[in-house]
């Protein structure tokens, strides 16, 4: 029978095991340092050089910004390719050396130069800072000609808005510019960076998350004069989505052409559908201007100009709608059955109201006035009655079913919600009691009550289409990069008036006659052919008790607005048009010829000029 092994057998066979591994362990050690030295001394200055000539870069990959069209496929705004000079934070050298190569062919000041390099620094170290955009070809190749000696500078190619029509539509399209710190602070603008640009005004902002499209990425690796040896990683951009608006540029061109006063505004819709079909502000801009930037000196010139050429008046103007109103006032007072068509009132030129005077615009009296004839030669002393009779509240009431007090939801910034006065409202805004004579103003249009042009043209749609009150739509179609249509606009109701069929007739046949008879105030609109609906209003902007001197010897900010409504709607084309001329004097005399063109022009027929009569 075999022995057993013993303790002392077991320990010499691990002592051995251990004295192997150690030997193992040492020779493996040997290795690795005789390879570690090799790296260090032998090769560590060729890999050195190769570490500091190969680098990562992450490029931001921008998506062309989509195109702006009127409804028949005219370019508003496009893209144009465009150099600009960017600094790479994390790879820059030298910038005391690079601000004195690069500022003075850049045209910029060293310390303009000096203040981009300190923002680049907050950025992350990958990510490019434009420092010169839109730079011109002489500029481009000196800097490349300086390129090669920089570490850091890099020059890309953009896209730069570009608007083909200057002016056309300059408000409704809007601006581009470069993002603020404010901006870029807002949840909203997730994705954004420092130097981005982003819509500023107008259509440009309102549709900036589907204008802009998505931001792409490439992961390249470049040596140490900025060029690229190979793309490691990339994600294409996705560009911006086409807006195509409802408006016909050159009908738009036409009423900006032929609107030739100094300042006021057009608006047309379609009285069925909403859609519009021209929205003028004057005085405009080029939009070139802003893109990429505008100058320091340029911005004053715009900004310090009295007659406000930045202001979309269109959405934003508050004026009062003056005698166009009296349209609604009537409605009112039909609906509330405190009048019948027939009932008569004695104009004599003015009404004595709480020891007050308020006078009618003629001094000498209509005479006796029933509701047609109130209309058709705009008598104040008639609807000052209707007001009496109505009171604040209900003609309050009116004017809101008729779209004003709130903002029609047309689709462009920042628009304004103007003004319907109450006797509540007076109460919380001046803490005092509604008097009779506001009433006599506000039945007038005048007094507290304003509101905007778009606002004016809702109403005036309303009473062409039998009291349909259209959201208006300035947005025909939005169309992605790929030919898919993401957006198609639907006439979209917001609400019907309740307003008698019969109560319609009778202010239809009163417009017809505002330019039809030879007392009418608007006949200065008269088209053969073509029925005409049509009411002016002469917009006061100061209080005047009595005028004593000729329109042309007043000074111009003191002047009346000129106003004017008309549609046309016995035919498959309608439209709704209103229009204010500022500081032109009366309706009947400024803007109603303007109307009467742009009628003519829209129709395809000659402008028969002013009537004989």
């Amino acid at each position: 029978m075999a022995e057993l092994p013993t303790q002392e057998h077991f320990r010499d066979r691990i002592d051995l095991r251990v004295r192997i591994a150690i030997i193992l362990m040492t020779l493996l050690m040997g290795v690795l340092a005789a390879k570690l030295w090799h790296l260090q001394l032998i090769q560590g200055d060729a890999y050195n050089e190769k570490s500091d000539s190969n680098r990562v870069r992450l490029a931001r990959l921008t998506p062309t910004r989509g195109r702006i069209l009127d409804v028949k496929g005219r370019v508003l705004a496009e893209n144009t390719p465009s150099f600009v000079l960017s600094i790479v934070p994390g790879e820059l050298e030298k910038p005391v050396e690079l601000i004195q190569s690069y500022a003075p062919i850049l045209g910029i000041t060293p310390e303009r130069m000096r203040n981009s390099i300190e923002r680049s620094r907050n950025l992350p170290k990958y990510m490019h800072y434009p420092v010169k955009k839109n730079m011109s070809l002489e500029e481009v190749s000196l800097v490349r000609s300086r390129m090669s000696e920089s570490r850091g500078v890099l020059l890309e190619v953009k896209p730069l808005r570009l608007y083909p029509g200057q002016d056309n539509l300059c408000h409704v399209i809007g601006t581009t510019g470069e993002i603020s710190q404010d901006e870029l602070a807002k949840a909203s603008r997730v994705g954004y960076q420092t130097g981005d640009s982003l819509g500023k005004t107008g259509i440009e902002k309102e549709y900036e998350a589907y204008l802009r499209g998505e931001e792409g990425w490439e992961q390249v690796e470049i040596d140490a004069k900025g060029r690229t040896l190979a793309t490691m990683a990339r994600k294409p951009p996705k560009n911006g989505a086409d807006v195509i608006l409802t408006v016909d540029s050159a009908f738009q061109r036409f009423v900006e052409e032929v609107f030739i006063h100094r300042a006021g505004s057009v608006v047309a819709l379609d009285p069925d559908t909403g859609r519009v079909l021209a929205m003028v502000s004057k005085p405009g801009f080029d939009l070139n201007l802003f893109s990429p930037s505008i100058s320091e000196r340029q911005w004053k010139t715009l900004n310090s100009d009295p007659l406000h050429p930045l202001e979309n008046r269109a959405t934003r103007g508050l004026y009062s709608p003056a005698s166009t109103f009296k349209a609604i006032t009537a409605l009112a007072a039909l609906s509330e059955k405190v009048v019948t068509p027939d009932k008569k009132f004695v104009c004599k030129g003015q009404l004595e109201l709480g020891g007050q005077v308020f006078r009618c615009w003629n001094p000498y009296g209509h005479g006796r006035v029933d509701l047609h004839r109130g209309i058709v030669e705009s008598c104040d002393t008639y609807f000052y009655e209707l007001g009496l009779k109505l009171g604040p509240d209900r003609i309050a009431k009116y004017a809101s079913l008729f779209g004003m007090g709130a903002p029609t939801g047309v689709g462009l910034p920042q628009e304004l919600p103007g003004l319907v006065p109450t006797s509540a409202w007076k109460m919380r805004a001046y803490g005092d009691s509604w008097k009779d004579g506001e009433t006599l103003t506000v039945a007038i249009g005048q007094g507290y009550l304003v509101c905007t042009p778009i606002q004016l043209a809702v109403m005036t749609a309303a009473l062409s289409n039998g009291g349909k009150v259209f959201k208006p739509s300035i947005v025909s179609q939005i169309v992605a990069a790929d030919g898919t249509t993401v957006f198609n606009h639907s006439p979209v109701v917001r609400w019907e008036i309740p307003i008698d069929p019969y109560h319609l007739s009778l202010l239809d046949s009163a417009l017809v006659d505002v330019v039809t008879d030879k007392k009418g105030t608007g006949k200065r609109c008269r088209i053969p052919g073509i029925k005409v609906h049509a009411k002016t209003g002469t917009s006061q902007v100061i209080r005047v008790k009595q005028r004593t001197k000729e329109e042309d010897q007043i000074p111009y900010h003191e002047r009346t607005h000129a106003m004017f409504i008309a549609y046309v709607n016995d035919r498959p084309q309608k439209i709704a048009l209103i229009i204010i001329v500022e500081h032109g004097g009366g309706g009947g005399a400024s803007a109603a010829p303007l109307a009467r063109k742009i009628l003519a022009r829209y129709y395809g027929v000659p402008d028969p000029g002013d009537p004989e009569d």
